[in-house]
């Protein structure tokens, strides 16, 4: 007991700078210190060269027209409409096609999980080959192909493919 209080009687006494908890402390804001002053000195240079080269920063380029269409929109958009609405237009695209994805990803994990637990030899191998495939290559490797192997062979957009004047199939899609 006497010995625990004279350890602590003799940290009491020690300098500031060799106490671990003060130590600790200082150098965690020396550390932030710096980082803020790195950020400052960072953010600073970047404005004053936007400066010298007459760019502008800001969101005012939203209120300019923006001079170029998209193909589908869920709102009413033309080349006339500005950045912001380009912008809008595209989020909701953006939110369709993540929408319409997880809908049939969960639709087809659902069947194929179901396939693989099949009694039926055959649909349990084709599910499981189908699982194996898609699981053990890369994502990216699977849009090369997709792009390079599929689309790209196809034919330009004046000469689609025409089926029955309502669908047409070129390198841009269907």
């Amino acid at each position: 007991m006497a010995a625990n209080q004279q350890t602590d009687a003799a940290a009491a006494k020690a300098a500031l700078w060799r106490r671990p908890a003060f130590r600790a402390i200082v150098f965690q804001a020396l550390l932030v210190f710096g980082l803020v002053a790195i950020g400052y000195y960072l953010f600073q240079n970047t404005l004053e060269n936007l400066e010298q080269r007459g760019i502008s920063t800001g969101f005012d380029f939203l209120s300019y027209e923006a001079g170029f269409g998209i193909l589908q929109s869920l709102i009413e958009y033309n080349e006339t409409h500005t950045y912001g609405r380009t912008f809008v237009v595209g989020l909701l695209n953006t939110l369709l096609i993540a929408g319409l994805g997880i809908v049939l990803a969960t639709i087809v994990g659902f069947l194929m999980g179901v396939a693989r637990l099949s009694r039926n030899w055959l649909i349990a191998r084709v599910a499981t080959l189908y699982i194996e495939i898609f699981r053990n290559i890369p994502l990216l490797l699977q849009i090369f192909f997709w792009y390079y192997a599929v689309l790209q062979p196809l034919p330009r957009p004046r000469q689609s493919i025409n089926v029955n004047d309502t669908l047409f199939l070129n390198n841009r899609g269907l």
